[in-house]
């Protein structure tokens, strides 16, 4: 199974390819092509051309929650490839999402109006979904472990009025190999435990190979207080306790410091990725 990092926040150290602060990840399995998110805006497409992955045949996407940040090159994806499946949670349809973290409170929602012209190309799911042999859409996450502190700055508006964001909009996508499950987290707000946790029961396998995607342990800075070191500390162990053999793969929405605490207790099993990482499993 091979996997390609198709943008991210971080640079290639040689290739020049194109950064934002968004991710979009493409990986073949079940004999399709599949891309977990689209970036912020059109330019995955631009680092994809020059990646040599043709987005044009990607038989499903999967969009892993409604911030824009893994949505807004939806325009340009539907523009370019006319025939996959869009797969998107129930729960982001008709809802607005705000940010508070940067002070100024900004509007971070998926373009709607792209959504609604073309919700026939649309999967719209409510639970949990088988979507090929190996492949399942994982919506439903319980939370065991505590949830990351930056999703207190993130709030979402519906019918009831802006509130929390308690991220019922966010699926995780878990692919089950020989080897064990690979899974893909676009920002992991309902933290990294759960979602491992929520798909090691999907396919009643314990064995977990990789974690790819954000985990939303932000660094702490001079206004915003996040996870202490300790606390990141305990995440890491309890990684290294329950999946001692899965490589925690991350680089978008996990911050620098987070991602040195982290490797230090994971060792080998923590890889950062950038725009153009390739990984094989």
């Amino acid at each position: 199974m091979r996997v390609a990092v198709i943008i991210d926040n971080n640079p290639h150290p040689s290739q020049d390819l194109l950064t934002e602060h968004g991710l979009s990840i493409y990986f073949e399995a079940d004999g399709f092509k599949w891309l977990v998110d689209v970036g912020g805006s059109a330019q995955f497409y631009t680092n994809a051309v020059s990646m040599g992955i043709n987005v044009e045949d990607v038989d499903f996407l999967v969009l892993s929650h409604g911030h824009f940040d893994h949505t807004g090159g939806l325009e340009q994806f539907i523009k370019v490839n006319k025939k996959a499946q869009i797969i998107i949670s129930a729960q982001i349809l008709g809802k607005t999402f705000y940010s508070y973290r940067l002070q100024a409170k900004r509007d971070i929602s998926i373009n709607h109006s792209v959504v609604n012209q073309h919700i026939n190309r649309f999967i719209v799911a409510d639970g949990n979904m088988r979507i090929s042999t190996n492949v399942g859409l994982v919506c439903e996450i319980p939370i065991i472990y505590t949830t990351p502190k930056a999703n207190n700055k993130l709030f979402i508006v519906d019918s009831d009025g802006e509130q929390p964001d308690g991220f019922k909009h966010e699926v995780a996508l878990a692919v089950n190999t020989a080897e064990g499950i690979v899974v893909f987290s676009g920002c992991s707000h309902n933290g990294v435990l759960n979602i491992l946790e929520a798909c090691s029961i999907y396919f009643n396998q314990p064995q977990i190979i990789a974690c790819i995607g954000g985990t939303h342990l932000i660094d702490s800075d001079a206004i915003n207080k996040f996870e202490t070191e300790s606390e990141i500390n305990e995440i890491g162990k309890t990684i290294v306790s329950s999946y001692p053999n899965m490589q925690l793969i991350t680089g978008h929405c996990t911050g620098i410091n987070v991602q040195s605490q982290l490797s230090k207790i994971l060792g080998v099993n923590f890889k950062s990725f950038h725009s153009g990482t390739y990984l094989s499993f």
